[in-house]
């Protein structure tokens, strides 16, 4: 059986948000953090991974066709580059959102 963790590409900063933020949900609802608040880290590490996925929704992968050339032979160029859309930046809302409620939460 193949380790479904290999497979998982973190080659952008908001892909390494969104797991490093599921891991740690998991962890404070399993209570393994116990020098944290519960509700609280658990609402700012929701935040965090609904703003990365808003992110990489604001990042979708375009490809470019060049004149192949010494620095791309094949003549391809794909990157991310940053496109607005409506659903991502409701995502980086709603993780703000739940990221300020958390930080009252804990100083509450």
């Amino acid at each position: 059986m193949d380790n479904p963790l290999s497979k998982l590409e973190l080659d952008y900063w908001y892909k390494v948000l969104m797991v490093v933020s599921f891991v740690v949900f998991l962890l404070a609802g399993s209570g393994v953090l116990k020098a944290f608040p519960t509700a609280p880290t658990a609402l700012i590490s929701l935040g965090i991974f609904f703003a990365g996925l808003g992110e990489w929704i604001n990042h979708p992968l375009q490809t470019g066709f060049l004149a192949p050339n010494a620095y791309h032979p094949s003549g391809v160029l794909t990157s991310h580059p940053r496109s607005n859309n409506l659903i991502g930046i409701g995502f980086v809302l709603l993780g703000l959102v739940l990221i300020l409620w958390g930080i009252l939460r804990l100083f509450r």
